[in-house]
């Protein structure tokens, strides 16, 4: 597998209005003022694309509205964060890496 993992710090919202025909909202993951991904949020009833990378290294993520919130409180609650992408599959994740148990959030 041929993965391509960011470190990221810092994170934007957009959210949709009801004109727009797939998405519901945009959260933009970056890496001090380094943008290094989308992630993407599609409407119940939608067909969701596979994740995707651009030429240039961007990470495009795809998810159902549904895990907005989720994804959310992860971006919120827990350091450090990664994006990754699996080239084979063409996956995307949002991820902490080895925390250790028991450690209470500052």
């Amino acid at each position: 597998m041929a993965y391509i993992f960011y470190d990221i710090n810092k994170y934007a919202i957009t959210h949709h209005n009801e004109d727009h025909a797939s998405l519901t909202g945009v959260i933009y993951c970056y890496y001090g003022n380094e943008l290094k991904g989308y992630l993407y949020f599609y409407k119940d009833g939608v067909s969701v694309p596979k994740s995707s990378k651009s030429s240039t290294g961007s990470l495009y993520l795809r998810f159902k509205e549904n895990k907005f919130r989720d994804i959310v409180e992860t971006l919120r609650l827990e350091k450090p964060l990664y994006i990754y992408f699996d080239d084979d599959s063409l996956r995307g994740y949002l991820s902490t890496f080895e925390e250790p148990i028991g450690e209470e959030e500052s």
